[in-house]
């Protein structure tokens, strides 16, 4: 849940490659951020397939997730740098889920779809696992944006007049249908900003590296091989879904970059 002109996000490698580099720099905090969620992210998608299979009570599902939202939401209040930029947006995009999330907690026979919305953080993790895992980015990369239509896109806002139909089937009051449907309208919105913010943000950098290209040397290529102009990076949506971690660029990773590269 980074935006547009944020400090771009720069990790070099997953959890298992850091620990084989022996003693690393120590690490910021928005990639602190995203260390964590790369383990707790599969857990969360994998409790919303348990729930709709029936392995798993949905109601259980509720209550972990509203215990994460509300944990992540404390931790980017505290520490604002657990995100590239805006960590207000993030807050609100948390505090909508957390509203939508209590709907069940009063209407028990809603809990289901808490498993269905949650099935957009495997989306999640496929965006911070491309930018972690570097030998794995282009799986990584494939993954999100085929996931990103259907979860995000579909979905989302096909739930809409799914939850006005079912709080008006439970004779639900004004207050808690204008929480339930408005939250989902909220995070659809949401959702297709990241999509208009990532495209734009696509063309902005074509134009830079062709812009760069044509003024002698390859400058698009040196850009993209130092991690500024990565193919294929989206800085945009890695800045709004999840913490990115910020900062300038040390010399010693721009060099293994580039190597990878």
């Amino acid at each position: 849940m980074h935006l547009l002109t944020g400090r771009s996000s720069r990790a070099t490698s997953c959890p298992a490659q850091l620990l084989s580099r022996g003693t690393p720099a120590p690490p910021r905090p928005a990639a602190v951020h995203d260390q964590v969620n790369l383990l707790l992210l599969p857990i969360l998608g994998g409790l919303t397939i348990a729930g709709l299979t029936g392995h798993v009570a949905p109601e259980l599902v509720t209550h972990l997730f509203l215990g994460y939202v509300l944990a992540d939401m404390a931790w980017v209040f505290l520490i604002p740098d657990a995100v590239p930029s805006l960590p207000g947006v993030i807050l609100l995009h948390h505090f909508v889920t957390a509203c939508l999330l209590c709907i069940p907690l009063r209407y028990p026979h809603l809990h289901t779809y808490t498993c269905i919305d949650g099935l957009v953080e495997l989306n999640t993790f496929f965006l911070i696992a491309r930018r972690q895992c570097h030998s794995l980015r282009k799986f990584f990369s494939l993954a999100y944006w085929g996931s990103f239509v259907p979860m995000r896109l579909v979905v989302y806002p096909a739930l809409v007049p799914v939850f006005l139909s079912e709080m008006r089937a439970a004779r639900a009051g004004w207050w808690d249908t204008l929480v339930c449907v408005g939250a989902q309208v909220v995070l659809t919105c949401f959702n297709i900003m990241l999509l208009a913010l990532s495209l734009m943000n696509r063309s902005k950098r074509r134009s830079e590296a062709s812009a760069a290209d044509a003024k002698g040397g390859g400058g698009g290529a040196k850009l993209a091989a130092a991690g500024r102009l990565r193919p294929g990076s989206d800085g945009v949506v890695d800045g709004m879904i999840k913490a990115a971690p910020g900062g300038s660029v040390e010399s010693g990773e721009v060099r293994l970059r580039a190597r990878a590269v």
